[in-house]
């Protein structure tokens, strides 16, 4: 049986919490601000993204929803919803989590709650036995890389999309960290 993370953890100055039902259009209006990402990625603006994780899920080939977990990321001092952190357990190995999304909002952005998140993510992983994490970025994010790298995220467990580099093709890696 595969361990999931727990309803609520927090950190220093954030609370994260499984997303609710009503929360669930706060939490689309706040994806909605990082649709900048996809001239990196090539997506493309989808107005029911949180309804359809919330109720399916973001799950790999063969994944249960049972496996999958969205949380609202929230200051803890004013309760503000400023991110969406999206995980699932258990892919490509019963001892690996998955990290689907983590996205902070851009006026929240450069002040270390994404870093927060992922040192308390990776704390909680581990206390729950997990042995690695993984994240997907698309090639052209240059500040995702950083971000990932800069959080011990420096493995590469593969590459995928597009094989050449034009400006309508787009590609991700596949970064892990071992806990």
């Amino acid at each position: 049986m595969i361990s999931v993370l727990p309803e609520r953890w927090q950190s220093r100055n954030l609370v994260y919490r499984r997303l609710l039902e009503n929360e669930i259009t706060e939490m689309q209006n706040l994806y909605s601000g990082s649709q900048y990402i996809s001239e990196w990625d090539g997506s493309e603006l989808n107005a029911s993204q949180i309804e359809h994780w919330y109720y399916t899920g973001d799950l790999p080939p063969g994944g249960v929803k049972e496996n999958y977990c969205l949380f609202a990321v929230r200051l803890m001092d004013s309760n503000e919803l400023i991110g969406i952190i999206s995980v699932y357990h258990g892919y490509p190995k019963n001892n690996s989590a998955y990290i689907a999304f983590l996205y902070i909002c851009k006026d929240k952005q450069g002040q270390g709650f994404g870093k927060e998140s992922e040192i308390q993510l990776s704390d909680e992983l581990k206390k729950l036995g997990y042995k690695e994490i993984r994240a997907n970025v698309a090639v052209k994010n240059w500040p995702a890389i950083r971000f990932w790298i800069n959080a011990g995220f420096n493995g590469v467990s593969g590459i995928y999309g597009d094989k050449v580099h034009a400006a309508n093709t787009f590609a991700n890696l596949e970064l892990f960290k071992i806990l």
